[in-house]
């Protein structure tokens, strides 16, 4: 990229950033004026002499709801007005480098990361910055992914609000190499998503376990109340009867597609109690997997975490996905140059992680390959 298209993106970005910091400002202040007018219609809008007041209260505040509406998509338009472009231009050089082939918009499919086993199924999914290259000769795409999970929480009026938590925001990496593997996922422990297992099924474990406790309770109490008769017992008993074979179904049905789905993954623990401390070990097949995660390739997988930090790894046919957690954000307070320098710095290091970690296997299986020879 050429100097002057840096220094165009440069000046659009100094310009870009003070508008978005005072949109930002003044959604703030739009928000207190909600609350405060709400307020103001609250308390009176019950008293005659007021009532004026307290209309002027509610269009004040319904308008600055309005406002403040508005503000907040013009934001969100700007920044990823501004995240795309500053994006193409820092990561397109990095990965020049590298005789690698960028694509600002498109990205992995979720199927593709889907694939890889490290997560589970997102409700709402982004992927951009696709980049297609080699590394030790093998051919490898990535791109920047992020996995979402939609929540419902209740406030104590009732009121219920979706959410939404993130289960992995960062890169994936899926190289094609002449290795097959029956599958082997590694992921690491103290993430923030949790244990991989911490799917839906061990939440309807979790919730029937609680809905049991609620029987035994009921089952004790009940029949002490005085002027409860059977009829009453049956009336209360019956919906949490349904419910908890309703429950019990959907955990049956879950169970059985998620085996199904996995392909009888079991998880495993090897001889390093180190490795162990670092990941969460899932296999199709135990030898297998202890064939490819030889002493040699452990030590370096456990380095490579004490050095670099966490990162998912699984095998699976004759493709490796890794998965990085994001290293740094493209925030708008900093210079251009100094975005393309940390993302140099990220690229880099994932792909000398890359790098390292297939060397190492490449060793190991020509290893096996020679026993074998030698048998």
């Amino acid at each position: 990229m050429k100097q002057e298209e840096l220094n165009e993106i440069e000046r659009k970005r100094k310009t870009t950033y003070p508008k978005i910091k005072a949109l930002k400002t003044a959604y703030i202040i739009f928000f207190i004026a909600i609350f405060l007018f709400t307020i103001v219609f609250i308390f009176l809008h019950k008293d005659k002499e007021k009532s004026s007041v307290a209309i002027a209260s509610f269009i004040i505040a319904w308008i600055s709801g309005i406002i403040a509406l508005i503000l907040v998509f013009r934001i969100q338009a700007l920044e990823r007005s501004l995240k795309s472009e500053i994006s193409k231009v820092v990561y397109e050089p990095v990965f020049r480098e590298k005789n690698a082939e960028f694509y600002p918009y498109d990205g992995l499919t979720l199927d593709e990361v889907m694939s890889s086993k490290l997560f589970p199924l997102p409700d709402r999914f982004e992927s951009n910055s696709l980049i297609k290259g080699k590394i030790s000769n093998f051919p490898y795409k990535a791109s920047n992914i992020t996995l979402l999970e939609e929540y419902t929480t209740r406030d104590s009026d009732g009121n219920t609000d979706t959410d939404t938590r993130e289960i992995f925001d960062g890169r994936m990496y899926i190289i094609e190499t002449p290795f097959s593997k029956k599958g082997i996922i590694l992921t690491s422990k103290n993430i923030k998503e949790g244990r991989p297992s911490d799917t839906i099924t061990s939440v309807i474990v979790r919730f029937v376990f609680f809905l049991s406790i609620i029987a035994i309770f009921l089952s004790i109490i009940v029949p002490i109340i005085p002027n409860v008769s059977f009829i009453n017992l049956q009336s209360l008993a019956l919906p949490f009867i349904i419910t908890l074979i309703l429950i019990l179904g959907a955990l049956l049905l879950s169970t059985l597609l998620s085996s199904n789905k996995k392909k009888k993954y079991q998880e495993a623990e090897l001889e390093s109690s180190q490795f162990n401390k670092y990941f969460y070990i899932v296999t199709q097949d135990q030898v297998e997997l202890r064939k490819t995660l030889t002493p040699a390739v452990m030590e370096k997988l456990i380095n490579l975490r004490n050095s670099i930090g966490r990162f998912h790894l699984s095998m699976i046919g004759n493709k490796i996905f890794f998965a990085f957690p994001k290293s740094f954000y493209i925030r708008y307070d900093k210079p251009i140059q100094e975005l393309i320098e940390e993302a140099k710095n990220s690229a880099e290091k994932e792909i000398e992680t890359i790098e390292s970690i297939i060397e190492t296997l490449k060793l190991e299986e020509e290893k096996i390959k020679k026993g074998i020879i030698d048998k």
